[in-house]
């Protein structure tokens, strides 16, 4: 998916990159099937907000589902994906990451902070629950699953406090990385 409809507070990407798009699964699989004959053995599917995809189609499709399909173009050892925004990422995606063989088991989800007064200031529309509930799921399904993130510490009008949920986020999930 190219652009991002987001308008987080700190971000410049709907700027620079423009609206979403996403492209035909059709288009997709055929790069994909590609790249393959080609010898690559794993391939990224990338977007700002991956887990928009097909919402901008008509008719809709879901981002979980491209997974499996994509996931299942012959020759293809390894499917990764990035990056997930807590918003719009679906219990369905951790789903089929679990069901999907080459999908590697690993969610770049930015949470950016652990602090819901935060959240609203960087205009990100989720909160700290909404995060925790997709981590449990993954935690679920997928328990050896790597999970990163990036963060932002020092937000304007950021209180001890919510310096302090973020860390409280940070020591509940043990993310493999923090950007």
């Amino acid at each position: 998916i190219y652009g991002c409809n987001e308008r987080c507070t700190y971000c410049i990407v709907p700027t620079t990159r423009g609206v979403e798009q996403s492209r035909p699964v059709e288009s997709i699989v055929d790069e994909v099937s590609e790249l393959v004959n080609q010898g690559f053995k794993e391939v990224t599917l990338l977007g700002q907000n991956i887990d928009a995809y097909g919402r901008d189609m008509i008719p809709k499709r879901k981002f979980s589902d491209l997974l499996k399909i994509v996931g299942s173009v012959p020759g293809l050892e390894r499917l990764r994906f990035v990056t997930s925004h807590p918003r719009y990422m679906s219990l369905g995606v951790v789903d089929a990451v679990a069901d999907t063989p080459t999908a590697c088991e690993y969610f770049h989800i930015p949470f950016q902070s652990g602090s819901n007064s935060i959240l609203k200031a960087m205009g990100r529309g989720h909160t700290r629950e909404k995060f925790l509930q997709i981590v449990d799921r993954v935690r679920q399904r997928l328990p050896d699953a790597a999970i990163t993130a990036d963060v932002i510490v020092g937000f304007p009008g950021e209180t001890e406090q919510d310096f302090l949920d973020t860390l409280d986020i940070m020591e509940k999930v043990k993310f493999d990385t923090v950007n």
